[in-house]
């Protein structure tokens, strides 16, 4: 049987090279954990050769990786009320420090959790300045809100700003600008404009890590 090819496409590679950065390996590392040359590898991310099925399919099966999303950049629809909510292996520090601003597109796995179901995702705890409301290694689930004009002071949310500062706090809104304040009085108050905010969640609950 012939082998099946797809076209030379930048976006296609480019989805893959997303993935080989989500795990955070090299190119040649990847090839070898998907059983793949690296010369045929390295070959086809360069553009200099069409992608071949069987690349797709060991990429999808090892990293279990949407089919759908490798090939086109949409995700195949999700039952989420059978399956729950997406979690992705992703940080919010419970600090206020520079992380990478993870654009993850495909879960990890997902939670179903009836009370959460109506969520956005959940993403993984890292810090300790929300200690004990919240500890490092703890499950958050988040609901994004689309208009953050006006928060509830005293509630706890997750801040994404356009430099890619991501912190878990309680807020104060302050109008122009919010004040972050730690459950742990250890750390300091933070004050940020909102016209610096990209995202914001809202905290519904955690799971504990034991």
């Amino acid at each position: 049987m012939a082998k099946q090819f797809y076209q030379i496409n930048e976006d296609l590679i480019e989805r893959i090279m997303s993935v080989v950065k989500k795990e955070n390996i090299t190119a040649s590392k990847f090839a070898d954990n998907i059983n793949y040359a690296r010369g045929n590898f390295y070959t086809i991310i360069n553009g200099k050769r069409p992608v071949p099925a069987s690349l797709i399919d060991a990429i999808c099966n090892t990293y279990k990786v949407d089919k759908q999303w490798l090939m086109t950049g949409e995700e195949q629809a999700k039952d989420v009320e059978a399956k729950g909510v997406p979690y992705f292996n992703v940080d919010f520090t419970l600090g206020f420090d520079i992380m990478e601003n993870d654009q993850t597109r495909v879960p990890d796995s997902y939670i179903d959790f009836p009370q959460y179901n109506k969520c956005t995702c959940w993403v993984n705890a890292h810090g300790d300045s929300m200690a004990p409301t919240i500890s490092s290694g703890d499950m958050v689930a988040l609901k994004q809100i689309e208009d953050f004009r006006y928060l509830i002071s005293g509630e706890i949310y997750a801040i994404v700003t356009k430099n890619g500062l991501r912190t878990i706090k309680r807020v104060n809104d302050k109008g122009e600008s919010i004040q972050l304040i730690a459950d742990n009085k250890d750390y300091e108050e933070q004050m940020i404009p909102k016209e610096e905010l990209l995202a914001v969640f809202v905290v519904k609950g955690c799971m504990k890590a034991y």
